[in-house]
């Protein structure tokens, strides 16, 4: 490109810049980014196993190298996007709250190194019939948990004793009962769950 080539291309960019609006170019980005990511959508579907088989060739003879990417990434996207993560948490603690309470329930046998089998509170109070295993009286079921009448959770054989964290030795009680029986032997353990 000789130099008048390039001043008459310099001359024409100047013009183009001073026409042009910043809001154009955020849509002209827009629309390009749109674009771009259907075409690269459609490369993937296109060459899956190309990519698949590129990824497996590099991460065979690399996995030290790929661990610590993926682990200093992961701490980076941790760290960069904090907030949004307890958000997302919380919410989604607050729309499955069963779950929970279940995730709580396997770590605590974890950690006391006692079996675990998954149960949800409501199998357990529909099995007892909403009536309480210690007292003998009935479960409010619209009372929630600071009050003393609300349905509780009652392992038979305590964990700290040893007892299984499974609906064979678990009982529906009131909260106040739960709470008095501390971590003694009251009741009598289910043949089945």
């Amino acid at each position: 490109m000789s130099y008048k080539d390039k001043k008459k291309q310099k001359a024409y960019l100047k013009k183009y810049e001073k026409t042009r609006k910043p809001r154009d170019r955020k849509a002209y980005q827009k629309t390009y980014r749109d674009s771009h990511n259907v075409e690269r959508k459609a490369y993937i579907l296109v060459n899956a196993d190309n990519l698949k088989n590129y990824q497996k060739k590099y991460q065979r003879p690399h996995p030290e190298k790929r661990k610590a990417y993926c682990k200093a990434y992961d701490k980076a996207y941790q760290l960069a996007n904090a907030e949004k993560i307890k958000s997302r948490q919380k919410a989604y603690h607050l729309a499955h709250p069963e779950k929970r309470k279940i995730r709580r329930r396997k770590q605590r046998a974890l950690r006391r190194n006692v079996y675990h089998e998954p149960y949800t509170g409501n199998y357990i109070f529909e099995r007892d019939g909403w009536v309480c295993q210690i007292c003998g009286q009935k479960i409010n079921k619209r009372l929630k948990y600071p009050n003393p009448r609300a349905g509780s959770i009652d392992h038979i054989v305590p964990l700290s004793k040893g007892g299984d964290d499974s609906p064979i030795n678990v009982q529906a009680s009131h909260l106040r009962c739960n709470v008095g029986k501390h971590a003694t032997n009251k009741g009598q353990l289910r043949l089945f769950g």
